[in-house]
């Protein structure tokens, strides 16, 4: 299976994670049945007393080793541990393990100092491989004991001292059975324990795992080439895919990764196109997320001015009013760097939460893991915080896919127990740190396959997953369509759309869709309605009390608002929205102003529409208005004047609180006398019930 390329290189650090273990050699020293060697000559003495094996080393010039023979599978994947210590001798003298060796000029070789130092060598016909000494502050002192390990899983060695992992090394040429360990110098250790573990991971696999079967999408998407990293856009109608090494790529070689799309228009997909330029050129191209509204990706690389390949980094492009990618524009990270040859990210619907899959030399377990930042006023995003050793193990971690209710993440590890080399797993955050997780869980063997698994998508229903399989394909990888249990789903989540118009003319507007959460005054989102058509989409996750607007420069929104809270399904939500030319004499309902029942007092749900109007009178500072109170006739019609009157102050109250001027304000208060629905219904004696201002001047 094939992974998107991008850049290179490689360090760590971990705290150590095992599966199901399995005891094959257990040496206590209580006694030498095992038979180590002990001497007493002029270069060496070595004895077992009181659970320890003493290793002393009189000889300057000569290292020493001492191993016993033990026969397992090699092949697969083992623990060796061990616990010892300096008792006498230099800080600066070597010991430690050596281990796989079939003689002394043949052997690996894990080595610490009593002065915080440790090295790594792999021995070969008498010559020292990666022999080079370094630092590390995992050391305790000299006559303090220290915990080695050794760990093979699949084609690595892993590293460990006192259970954090300091280095990985590649597995090669293993042939011999001794273990044991080696000595330098005028020295003296002592040994309290030797262990090997023979280990297998776990699988921990999803309730209700069968009957999950991938349907291939056919060859309207899928060729006798690799189909990589769909992305489908969250009303499940245009599904984005990577195909490599395909003659219908752009750039010279056609090697590189090109973006191609394909909608679903009548129960079929539709034959994939090229993304075409800007967004293809001679770089690795994939789309890396498409927003609810499918206005906006965000895609693999920066871009040069003329949408030429100008580095590694992400970019996001938007849709203008002739149906065209702009030249994508390079989203910044604090302290962005991978060493890796692969990235690959995801986002929340809201675009305020990147998830990815890199690797850092600061903090990394072992190869690449998953990481999270967060997207800050500017439009940036903070530096990349490691997501905790849960979803992350010393293997690889990725091709991460947040899922729209921003809770439930899906992603591929081959770390994790699983069927193959990678499998795809998925888990919960727990809380809003974005480091808790609940423990992952295999997808079962409907999703994985004994290959590399990985690629993991969603719509917005949730109920189908799109993923890449070699699995009878048409030639290399092909997608997958997979219908999902409902174990693995992630919490529903509600889709709203609708279109943007200018309320006086009816004509479609290009405009940012703000929504914000009215309960705890903050914004959780935005998008871009289509620039010809006005159409608009988000996602919203059940569970909150939402309000959302449409913003442009030199109209007033009309706000809207749904309330999710006791919405349990998917559902599909149409809400068109208006926007009203900022000029005199025009009325702007506010939707989002709550009051507590029959009282004039605002809820704090109201904030974030009233700091709308703060910011457009500050915008405007010529603006003047009449705030209005309205009522519907249920009530005696003067104590409902006054009701209406008393919420209009409270509504220039707050504004003059936040800096606008009393004098730009008037109120008035019309109680039943104004209605703009029926007063016979529910739903009319709820519109009846509102607050609006006239614009006296603008």
């Amino acid at each position: 299976m094939k992974k998107i390329v991008f850049i290179l290189l490689l360090f760590l650090n971990f705290s150590f994670y095992t599966f199901g273990q399995n005891l094959l050699y257990d040496e206590e020293f209580n006694d030498n049945s095992n038979d180590w060697s002990i001497d007493n000559t002029k270069e060496e003495d070595s004895w077992i007393t009181n659970g320890y094996y003493t290793i002393h080393n009189k000889d300057t010039a000569n290292d020493y080793r001492y191993w016993v023979k033990f026969s397992f599978d090699i092949q697969k994947n083992f623990i060796i541990e061990t616990k010892l210590r300096q008792v006498y001798g230099d800080d600066n003298l070597g010991y430690g393990l050596m281990f796989c060796a079939d003689g002394m000029d043949n052997n690996w070789n894990f080595e610490i100092t009593s002065n915080g130092y440790y090295r790594i060598s792999k021995k070969i016909d008498g010559e020292y491989n990666d022999a080079d000494w370094q630092k590390t502050s995992t050391i305790m002192s000299k006559g303090s004991f220290n915990v080695l390990k050794v760990k093979k899983m699949g084609t690595h060695f892993y590293f460990y001292i006192n259970d954090q992992l300091i280095d990985t090394k590649p597995v090669a040429d293993l042939s011999g059975n001794l273990y044991g360990y080696i000595i330098r110098g005028i020295n003296k250790i002592q040994i309290d324990y030797l262990k090997i573990y023979a280990y297998s991971p776990e699988i921990n696999i999803v309730d209700n795992p069968i009957n999950q079967k991938k349907v291939n999408l056919g060859r309207a998407i899928n060729t006798p080439y690799s189909e990589l990293a769909p992305v489908i856009s969250p009303d499940g109608k245009t599904l984005y895919f990577v195909r490599d090494n395909y003659p219908g790529n752009t750039g010279k070689d056609k090697k590189n990764n090109d973006i191609w799309y394909s909608q679903y228009v009548n129960g079929k997909w539709m034959k994939a196109k090229n993304i075409g330029t800007p967004l293809n050129n001679e770089g690795h191209n994939f789309v890396i997320y498409a927003t609810p509204d499918n206005n906006t990706l965000i895609v693999n690389g920066v871009y040069s001015a003329f949408g030429g390949a100008a580095g590694n980094g992400i970019s996001i492009t938007h849709k203008n009013a002739n149906g065209k990618w702009s030249i994508p524009k390079e989203i910044k990270i604090d302290n962005f760097y991978n060493d890796d040859d692969y990235q690959n990210f995801s986002f929340t619907p809201d675009l305020q939460v990147m998830v990815m899959g890199i690797m850092r030399s600061d903090d990394t377990y072992g190869k690449s893991d998953l990481y999270v930042s967060f997207r800050k006023p500017d439009g940036s995003y903070t530096e990349p915080k490691n997501m905790g050793s849960v979803v992350n193990t010393e293997e690889e971690e990725g091709t991460p896919f947040i899922a729209p209710d921003g809770k439930t993440l899906y992603f591929y590890s081959e770390g994790h127990g699983g069927y193959g080399s990678a499998d795809i797993f998925v888990s919960k955050r727990l809380d809003d740190t974005w480091t808790n997780w609940s423990e992952p869980k295999n997808m079962g063997p409907g999703v994985n396959t004994s290959d590399w698994d990985a690629y993991f998508t969603l719509d917005a229903k949730g109920e189908y997953a799109y993923l890449v399989s070699a699995a009878n394909s048409f030639g290399e990888e092909d997608i997958y369509r997979i219908k999902l249990k409902e174990e693995t789903q992630p919490d529903p989540v509600v889709l709203i759309y609708g279109n943007v118009y200018d309320k006086n003319t009816g004509k479609p507007l290009s405009a940012k869709i703000n929504y914000n959460d009215l309960v705890a005054n903050t914004d959780v989102g935005a998008a871009i309605s289509n620039a010809k058509t006005g159409e608009y989409k988000i996602v919203l996750p059940c569970g909150e009390n939402y309000g959302f607007y449409a913003k442009k420069t030199g109209y007033m929104a009309i706000s809207d608002n749904i309330d999710l809270r006791d919405v349990k399904e998917y559902q599909e939500i149409k809400r068109d929205l208006y926007l009203v030319p900022i000029k005199k004499d025009e009325e702007i309902v506010l939707n989002n102003i709550f009051f507590h029942r029959g009282k004039a007092n605002l809820l704090s749900a109201s904030y974030s529409e009233l700091d709308r109007v703060v910011e457009q009178m500050k915008q405007n500072p010529e603006m003047r208005i009449e705030i209005q109170g309205h009522t519907n006739n249920v009530g005696d019609r003067e104590k409902l004047i006054d009701l209406s009157e008393r919420r209009a102050k409270a509504v220039k109250q707050y504004l003059v609180d936040h800096g606008i001027a009393k004098s730009r304000i008037e109120t008035k208060g019309y109680g039943p006398d104004k209605p703009i629905a029926d007063n016979n219904t529910a739903s009319g004696r709820q519109k009846n019930q509102r607050v609006s201002f006239i614009i006296l001047n603008k």
